[in-house]
């Protein structure tokens, strides 16, 4: 690899930078050394969300709100990514809430399940599958009008009109993976 040292450029990536880590209160500095290079800092001030989470409830037991803390003993779940490593993460954040936590691979799988008398109280499932994606497996699922279980779609597509996009193919709600057990818990509270 020959480097280019005759090829200067405008500066014009460094005077954005700038700006955008101002516009988020930040403050960008160099340090530079002649024939070594140079050291760009950038230091952007962050709020720390478990600070955050703890001090709204707080907020809401001085006002007299009860923070909802549910009770998910004996509740049994299923999880459903053709990922093995998605499925343990998944099943480490659900492990303090003492859920019957059952695992498949992909949607036809989970079907398979569902139909073998299998009662969850709730499903945790992946959209990107190979056999069945996870929206034709809640399609084909809610074909049986007894099916009444809950489905949370886990998908890593965060971009905007995702919620509104799977709640409209008929999942109750939808979770980035990899999801976390604040984030899981969110979930909860609301189903339970």
């Amino acid at each position: 690899i020959e480097k280019n040292t005759t090829t200067e450029g405008t500066g014009l990536g460094l005077a954005i930078t700038k700006k955008l880590v101002e516009l988020m209160g930040g403050k960008i500095n160099v340090s530079s050394q002649y024939g070594s290079g140079s050291i760009f800092m950038v230091t952007i001030p962050q709020k720390i969300s478990k600070i955050n989470e703890e001090l709204t409830n707080k907020k809401k037991l001085n006002l007299g709100i009860n923070v909802k803390n549910v009770d998910c003993s004996n509740k049994s779940i299923l999880v459903v990514d053709d990922n093995k490593l998605n499925i343990k993460v998944a099943k480490r954040a659900l492990s303090s809430f003492n859920m019957i936590i059952d695992e498949c691979y992909d949607g036809e799988e989970c079907i398979n399940k569902v139909n073998d008398s299998n009662n969850y109280d709730l499903i945790l499932m992946d959209i990107m599958m190979p056999n069945m994606s996870g929206e034709t497996a809640l399609r084909k699922l809610k074909e049986n009008s007894s099916f009444k279980t809950p489905v949370i779609a886990l998908t890593a597509d965060s971009v905007s009109g995702a919620k509104e996009k799977y709640l409209s193919e008929g999942f109750i709600d939808y979770i980035s993976k990899p999801f976390s057990r604040d984030q899981i818990k969110e979930k909860l509270d609301i189903i339970f």
